[in-house]
């Protein structure tokens, strides 16, 4: 009974702090705008392409190297525009143009299980099944745990990403490793054959907008293009994130935000191994109730699976850039490979 009522008070709270992050989001432009100006004036016109670097062609990679690679391109490119603004001031890096790019990154990670800055750990159901309860797990896991005893990643410099070790952190009974991050949102998981699209980009840039809610609707624009692409009608909730098909979540969308240079963004699920998502192991997104879904699998519902074409993450990597060049109007470019 105290872990039903646990559940009840835990979906109850996660029900709040959702309302909230929405009616956050639609002030945005008005507070965090007024928030920044002093820093930040002038909005600044964009003429340059958006930089597409896949590490498709080379399989999925541990999540913690696709985080590191985002905070690399982040540091350099506040590095970049502080160098900018304050010339006399000593920098870490010896920069180029070509650190104040926009970027789009592609990936697909080995199977791992992420939490949100805020995200509760009493949506890792398995917690409850271990030896102390969970308790050695939890206290690694809080939002409050610091240093290398905690499982929060961090890194310091770029040329600390290629030479990360694999952090200490909690392992799920299914061999997937469990981070806490700063994006929003509760618990996720990635994994193979699901597409992960990472936008780094500044919205003080035209044609951006210096607006997180507009900005996260049009993640969202983005992927309900692509699947309109695979014939699959995607559609918004009118109070969590993401995209659902039929009541089910087939897209998950949690973001960050620095300076207004936009970090982490979207996993769709193309044909991933959807048992990761078991309610037996933790409530996905912390909703109850609610199934995940996948391409492949909401092509298969609709006749014989041997006549059935599922698109390969590849190939929906390529309809997702060009529903992005579609929706923010921008023209994309082929960049380095990250691997």
């Amino acid at each position: 009974m105290v872990r039903i009522a646990n559940r009840l008070y835990n979906a109850a709270r996660s029900m709040r702090r959702y309302e909230s992050t929405r009616t956050s989001l639609r002030r945005s432009k008005s507070t965090t705008q007024d928030r920044n100006s002093d820093t930040y004036p002038i909005k600044v016109s964009c003429d340059t392409p958006v930089y597409v670097r896949s590490g498709l062609s080379s399989g999925p990679i541990d999540y913690y190297r696709g985080w590191a690679w985002q905070q690399s391109l982040l540091d350099r490119r506040l590095s970049f525009q502080r160098s900018q603004r304050l010339p006399s001031e000593s920098v870490k890096y010896a920069h180029t143009a070509d650190d104040d790019r926009d970027h789009l990154l592609l990936l697909e990670h080995s199977p791992v299980y992420t939490l949100g800055r805020g995200a509760d750990e009493e949506n890792l159901i398995f917690l409850d099944d271990e030896a102390d309860g969970g308790a050695a797990s939890r206290r690694k896991l809080s939002r409050k745990a610091r240093g290398p005893e905690s499982c929060r990643l961090s890194v310091d410099r770029s040329d600390e990403v290629l030479k990360m070790d694999p952090p200490s952190t909690v392992i799920a009974p299914n061999g997937a490793p469990i981070y806490r991050i700063e994006r929003g949102g509760e618990v996720t998981f990635h994994g193979p054959k699901q597409l992960v699209v990472y936008p780094l980009i500044d919205l003080r840039q035209e044609p951006y907008e210096q607006d997180l809610h507009w900005y996260l609707n049009c993640v969202e624009d983005i992927i309900i293009q692509t699947l309109k692409k695979y014939d699959i009608e995607g559609v918004r909730d009118e109070i969590n994130t993401g995209v659902w098909v039929n009541q089910k979540k087939i897209a998950a969308v949690g973001i960050s935000c620095s300076r207004w240079i936009t970090t982490h963004g979207f996993a769709l699920n193309v044909d991933p191994n959807l048992e990761y998502f078991d309610t037996s192991l933790i409530v996905p997104c912390g909703i109850e109730g609610r199934e995940v879904t996948s391409i492949a699998k909401v092509l298969k519902e609709r006749g014989p699976a041997d006549q059935v074409k599922v698109p390969s993450v590849n190939e929906v990597s390529k309809t997702v850039i060009q529903c992005f060049e579609e929706v923010f109007g921008v023209t994309t470019k082929s960049g380095d490979s990250l691997i």
